[in-house]
């Protein structure tokens, strides 16, 4: 039983599917009182009600984004007993700061900001220096450009597996980036504000990071 279901009285129960595997909207269940699929509408309504203070309504969008939540946590931390953790956490927080959130923006991407952040928090915690992204070491100059993206021709093939597990065996400072550009799909302006750095360091980072990652690929098909 998780911390959050504790609180709050209700189940952890399948969520939706992470961004690499799905293509729809993702659903939001309420227990029996709604089906597989609902509307945006439906799921803001249940919003409202979770942000009015009912836990029940919290409780569907726990049990709908659960898993979403759980995927980015694993990926970011590389770690699955982390992620069961963090994936806690984040949630707590969420319902805290679901006064802050804003009804007129989608809920997921919010959600996802808040379980990032976290996560990122505990990356640099493992730090003593507590800076993962040193501004002082992102000069772009003498960076060798990595040619194509590794990402973009092993998600549309059956390379899936591989590809994730060359993501999670890189250094944290690289796989946050990748994770949150290209797994959870944050634009430039959210990774900077997450990682706590400037935007026109993030392009630093993902290009340091795909070039890691492109060497790790090739070392691993010369096997």
């Amino acid at each position: 039983m998780s911390i959050v279901a504790v609180r709050n009285g209700f189940h952890p129960a399948a969520g939706v599917r992470f961004l690499l595997e799905s293509t729809g909207p993702a659903p939001v269940s309420a227990g029996c009182a709604l089906g597989a699929r609902v509307s945006e509408a439906l799921l803001q309504a249940q919003v409202e009600r979770a942000r009015a203070g009912d836990p029940e309504a919290f409780g569907a969008l726990f049990r709908a984004f659960r898993e979403d939540v759980a995927r980015l946590c694993r990926r970011l931390l590389g770690s699955r007993e982390e992620a069961q953790d963090a994936t806690n956490e984040a949630f707590l927080r969420a319902r805290i700061g679901l006064e802050r959130y804003d009804p007129r923006k989608p809920f997921r991407p919010w959600l996802l900001s808040v379980a990032a952040h976290y996560c990122v928090d505990r990356l640099r915690r493992r730090r003593v220096e507590g800076r993962l992204f040193d501004p002082t070491d992102l000069d772009a100059a003498n960076i060798v450009a990595p040619g194509a993206s590794p990402l973009t021709g092993l998600l549309r093939a059956r390379d899936r597996d591989r590809i994730r597990a060359a993501v999670e065996a890189l250094p944290d400072r690289y796989r946050a980036p990748i994770v949150l550009r290209f797994f959870a799909e944050f634009d430039y302006a959210s990774i900077a504000e997450i990682l706590g750095v400037d935007r026109a360091h993030v392009g630093t980072l993902l290009l340091r990071a795909r070039h890691r990652l492109r060497e790790r690929l090739a070392a691993e098909t010369d096997r």
